[in-house]
Formats: C-alpha cells, sequence, structure tokens
C-alpha cells in the first residue's frame, strides 16, 4: 500500500637498506598502532561515551562533536560487501554519526584476556555501550574484539585458562544478543603457533555450536614474519580473516611513509598492502573470506627534510583522519601526491623543522577499495570507527564501491598489483570486470604493457565464459580494445618465479543518454468496448534497447477517472473522495476534495494520513507519479509536512 501523510515526525534508526626491518615490524617487534592506541587511552579511568568525548576535545582542539544530518537517499543502498569496523571504547558518541546501513559489523574493542586465568583484565563498557544497542536496533551485526598484546606463552600454554576464556566469550555474546568475536593477538612468538591453532579451533567450534549463525574472525598482521599464523589448517573454522592493512611505516619508523601503500613505496623495501593481500591468498584464505583492514589515520613525523622519502628525526604521532580533515592548526592545507603509493601526504615547516603526515583521502581511500573489487575480497576493516567522525568522505565511498548505489566512471586508469611504478607480484590470479554505469560500450586502451612470461586475458562481456578477445603476453601490448557491449573482463595470471612491470590503461565508454521514442497506437479515439492499444519504443542511440517499460491505464466510469487496482494500476484525479478506496483512519484530520485536489484541512492533528491499498507483482521496478503542494496561506499555519510513505 502507499500512505500520503501530513506533519508525520519520524524517527530516524536509521631509505636505506638497514631501516627496512625496522620499518617492516611494526606488528611484531612494536605493537601496532590499535596496541599503542589502546596503551594510551587505558591510562584514563573513564566509563561515559561523554567523558571519552571530554578527553578527545581535549586533545584535539577545534573538532567537535556534532550530529551530521542523514541523506534520504542513502538508505536504500544496500551492501554488497563487508563492511567490518572496530568501535574502540574510547569512540564516545561518535556512533551517532555512523551511516548503519553501510556497515556490516561493529566490532566493539576491546575484551583484554588476562594470561593467567583468561578472564577479562578489562572489557569497558561492553555490556552498557550504547554503540551496541544501536547498532542492533538497526541490524548491524556486532562482534567483541579479543586482545593479547604480551605474555601469548602464558595464555597459550594452559588449557585452563584458554577454555575459561571461551566460556566467558560465549557467555558474553549470548548475553548481549551479539554474533561473535574477533581474535586480535599481536606480537606473538612463532613458538605458540601451534598452541594459538588449538586455541581458535576449539573456539570456533564450541561457540559455533552453542550459537548457530555466530561468526569467529581473526585480525592477520600485514605482515606474518615468522608464518605464526597456520591458515591452511584455520580455513575451515574461521569465518573471515582480516589483514591488518596498515603501519607498514608506523610512528617508531626512522622514514617517513604510508601507514597503508597500496604500492611499493620505496625500492628497498617492497611490503604494501597489495603484496598483503597476495600472501594470504597464495596461503590458501578463499578470496570469500579474506577482508582488507585500512586505516582511518596518519601518522605525523618530524623529518630531515621535505623530500619523500625523508628520515624521520622524532617518533611520530597518530593523527586521526577528522583531525587532518578540520585542520585546526593549519598544518594540513598543502596536499601533494606520491604516485609510487598512491598516498596523499602533508609536508609543512614548524618553527623550522620539517613535518610529513601520511594519510588517506577519500581519493586514495577509493582507490584501496577499488583494489578489494579488483582481487574478490569480502569486504573491508576499519580501524577505526569515529575517527572520520564529523565527515562523510569515507561513508560517500563505502556507498560509492560496495552498494546497490556503486558508481564506476565513465573513464579511470587500471593498473596491475604493482601500480604505475613498480613491478606486480608473483603466484597473483585474478579476474576483475569493468562495467561503468550506464554503459553502452567501452574501450579500453593500454600505455605499457610488460608481462614477461605471465598472462593477460580479455574477454568480451562480463565473465570469462564471455567471448575471448585475446590472451597477451612479453610485450605484445593489446594496444585498444573495444567491447561490443557494456563490459570488458580482465584475468591476470603470474607465475611463480618471474614478474614484470605489469600495465597502465585506462577506459572510456560510450552513454545512452538519447531518450527512446515512444508511440501508442489505438484503432480510433473514445471506446466503450474492450479494445487494443499497442505500444512502440525506438531506442534513437542505436544501442541494445529499452530496458524497462512502464505503462498506466486510467478510464472515465462518467463519474470519474480511475484505473483497475486489481491489475496494478492505480489513478485518481479527485473529482470526488471516493472512501471505497482510500481509508482515512480516525482521528487523522479532516481530509476533503477541492478542485481537484486532495486537501488536508486540520493543520492541529498530528500524523493524520490517508491511505490505500494496491496489488503489484512485477519484481522490482514501479513507477509512482503524483503531484503536491504545501502551503500555509489558506490556513494561516506553519506546519507544512508532506510525505509519500510505501509499504510493502
Amino acid at each position: 500500500m502507499f500512505i500520503l501523510m501530513k506533519n508525520f515526525y519520524p524517527k530516524v534508526f536509521l631509505l636505506s637498506f638497514c631501516l627496512t626491518y625496522l620499518t617492516a615490524s611494526a606488528q611484531t617487534d612494536n605493537l601496532s598502532s590499535i596496541a599503542k592506541q589502546d596503551a594510551h587511552y587505558s591510562q584514563y579511568n573513564l566509563t561515559t561515551n561523554k567523558q571519552w568525548d571530554s578527553l578527545f576535545l581535549s586533545e584535539n582542539p577545534g573538532i567537535t562533536r556534532k550530529i551530521l544530518p542523514k541523506s534520504k537517499s542513502k538508505s536504500s543502498c544496500q551492501l554488497n560487501k563487508v563492511v567490518y569496523g572496530w568501535n574502540p571504547y574510547w569512540s564516545g558518541t561518535a556512533y551517532n554519526n555512523y551511516q548503519w546501513n553501510l556497515l556490516s559489523h561493529l566490532c566493539y574493542f576491546a575484551y583484554a584476556i588476562n594470561p593467567a586465568t583468561g578472564n577479562a583484565s578489562t572489557m569497558h563498557e561492553w555490556t552498557t555501550d550504547p554503540a551496541i544497542d544501536s547498532a542492533l536496533a538497526n541490524g548491524v551485526k556486532v562482534n567483541l574484539c579479543v586482545t593479547l598484546f604480551g605474555s601469548h606463552a602464558t595464555f597459550l600454554e594452559n588449557t585452563t585458562s584458554r577454555q575459561t576464556c571461551i566460556s566467558n566469550l560465549i557467555s558474553l555474546v549470548q548475553a548481549r544478543g551479539a554474533q561473535g568475536v574477533n581474535i586480535d593477538f599481536e606480537a606473538m612468538p612463532v613458538a605458540q603457533s601451534a598452541n594459538f591453532t588449538s586455541f581458535m579451533i576449539a573456539l570456533c567450534t564450541q561457540m559455533h555450536a552453542a550459537i548457530p549463525g555466530s561468526e569467529v574472525s581473526i585480525a592477520l598482521p600485514a605482515v606474518d614474519w615468522s608464518n605464526v599464523i597456520d591458515e591452511t589448517s584455520l580455513l575451515s573454522y574461521v569465518d573471515m580473516f582480516i589483514v591488518m592493512g596498515y603501519d607498514y611505516y608506523y610512528s617508531g619508523s626512522t622514514t617517513a611513509g604510508p601507514s597503508d601503500p597500496l604500492y611499493n613505496f620505496v625500492t628497498t623495501y617492497n611490503y604494501t598492502v597489495n603484496k598483503s593481500i597476495n600472501y594470504y591468498l597464495n596461503q590458501g584464505v578463499s578470496n570469500s573470506k579474506l577482508l582488507l583492514g585500512l586505516p582511518y589515520y596518519g601518522i605525523d613525523w618530524a623529518t630531515q627534510d621535505n623530500s619523500v622519502p625523508s628520515a624521520t628525526t622524532s617518533t611520530g604521532s597518530s593523527r586521526f583522519y577528522n583531525v587532518v580533515r578540520n585542520n585546526t592548526n593549519g598544518y594540513y592545507s598543502n596536499k601533494q601526491w606520491n604516485n609510487t603509493s598512491f598516498t596523499p601526504y602533508f609536508p609543512y615547516q614548524n618553527t623550522g623543522v620539517w613535518h610529513q603526515c601520511w594519510i588517506d583521502d577519500a581519493y586514495s581511500m577509493g582507490k584501496r577499495f577499488d583494489v578489494v573489487n579488483q582481487r574478490g575480497l569480502k569486504g573491508i576493516g576499519i580501524w577505526a570507527l569515529g575517527y572520520d567522525d564529523g565527515y562523510t568522505d569515507y561513508w560517500n565511498k563505502i556507498k560509492d564501491k560496495f552498494s546497490s548505489c556503486s558508481v564506476v566512471n565513465c573513464t579511470d586508469t587500471i593498473y596491475d598489483m604493482g601500480g604505475p611504478s613498480r613491478n606486480y607480484y608473483d603466484n597473483e590470479n585474478y579476474t576483475y570486470t569493468i562495467a561503468p554505469n550506464g554503459a553502452t560500450n567501452l574501450s579500453l586502451t593500454f600505455s605499457s604493457f610488460s608481462v614477461a612470461d605471465d598472462t593477460l586475458w580479455l574477454y568480451n562481456g562480463n565473465s570469462t565464459t564471455s567471448p575471448l578477445i585475446g590472451a597477451y603476453t612479453s610485450t605484445n601490448s593489446p594496444g585498444t580494445v573495444t567491447s561490443t557491449g557494456n563490459s570488458l573482463t580482465l584475468k591476470f595470471r603470474s607465475r611463480a618465479s618471474t614478474n614484470s612491470t605489469g600495465w597502465s590503461a585506462t577506459w572510456h565508454c560510450s552513454s545512452d543518454n538519447t531518450a527512446p521514442a515512444t508511440a501508442i497506437n489505438i484503432n480510433g479515439n473514445w471506446q466503450t468496448q474492450n479494445f487494443t492499444a499497442s505500444f512502440t519504443d525506438t531506442d534513437n542511440s542505436g544501442g541494445s534497447g529499452v530496458n524497462k517499460k512502464i505503462y498506466q491505464v486510467s478510464d472515465f466510469n462518467g463519474t470519474e477517472w480511475t484505473a483497475n487496482a486489481q491489475n496494478g494500476f492505480f489513478n485518481d484525479d479527485f473529482n470526488s473522495l471516493n472512501t471505497s478506496v482510500w481509508t482515512v483512519p480516525a482521528s487523522s484530520g479532516t481530509w476533503l476534495v477541492s478542485g481537484g485536489n486532495l486537501v488536508q484541512k486540520d493543520t492541529s492533528a498530528n500524523n493524520s494520513n490517508i491511505y490505500a491499498s494496491l496489488n503489484q507483482n512485477l519484481s522490482d521496478c514501479y513507477l509512482y507519479h503524483f503531484n503536491a503542494k504545501i502551503e500555509n496561506s489558506v490556513f494561516g499555519t506553519s506546519q507544512r509536512r508532506f510525505g509519500f510513505h510505501f509499504f510493502s
């Protein structure tokens, strides 16, 4: 049915080689940003969201907490990827700005394990935090993050402590109406690999049995230097593997650089987001279980100069996205672009000392999202929710890349996994379809191409079952290829022992923006008996035809124009108020018809509405057309609200 409503008050739920291991060990020898931020905030004995807000605002002058307006158009966008966000206990009331329809999981940080017992040394406000209540009310899955940043042997070698922890987690998830847990054990020694695997298998087995449909995920280090994680043994138990794709350059790095280099930043340190993805896929983690965690923060270092790369001269400091975006201190105005890593940075001087702050903007974050689609991953992780509070830039990119409202531009450039300046990696194997919105055909022009003994296949359509355009190896560039339809599919596979500079290609598309010509043919004019009408639609652009055709039939019964609602039609010119069609609820104001218009006269009535039922059997395409006028001159009131509500 659909309802016309007035005065409706909605509730919204709605360098040099010697630095390599110093830089690369951010998640092994040195704790990651997650642990460091936890250590920073755990010194404060705060228990409420408002207290955390007060602390954050005092540490970041110029930042304010305010509720952002929610765009009504966003509510219709449905996620097609997992968007898994960690919600730290210090995020305060930032959850009021989370766009719940663009978030699939909220993971509360954290249950900190007491290694000696398995109990929680703290679980902060897990039982009371309103962010969890709000997530559950909005249909977002809630997980509890479980952390252990030291004393791994003490915990993992004690089977009693391990079981205590598992039993506690099951009870806590059940009591909160949550859906699972995320395990974040960092800087774990290789000697505990087997014990960790045993713990994870027991946890998964027991939680899945106790809570049907529950999920157990694991946070993976960006680089697993000692092969601590046995992915092969865990694959059939763990539901999601989330790569912590950040801290490749961390606060203690001796070179300033991107926390999450998409492509290789310096030749002597070849660890990147793309390499991490490729590593875990080759370890046996399936695309359908692998997520890429990305940072909503950057690092600001004092540096030797403004060159790139530049040596750091002190320990760096974390900068949340909203702090940089707000730019209260004026330091983050001169944005520069590093094309080798696909990351922006801000060089500036403060009292004569050079600084560099490396942090993603909306464009670079979108490019990381593109790689998630290109490699066919399950989705993304966010460290951390609330770090962008006050800005919707990242939310908009999630909508554009991972939802039913996704936008694929009519022109863009695609690279191999090494990007514009570096080689791709060994053992790559992926398929990706380019299908811009509204395209009628598509061309792809290669500006560079070198793949050694590896192979790139191109298909004329949206899958590898489409006609093969060609298979290209060595320096045999495809040049320019053009589709006959609206999509092209690329498949690339590299060998275990060779790689090369890869390719760069730009696509362009043609779009059908010309309206079709429609003709309706009827024998004669007025008809008093059953008759046939023919509809002709001609695609004037020479495209593939008209995708959807919608028509309306109404007839004059001698008194008024109506339509056959039983066949899915509806029409009312309001010659009169037909109460056999329209239902007026009690205490719903005064509805009347005046001059061919439906009028609500009583401005003192709240939530006044009128509704009608309508049978429709189409699966996905409906058209509603109506006119409405809202005014206050007639009845002398400022109450001017109007809504159209569709219920199915």
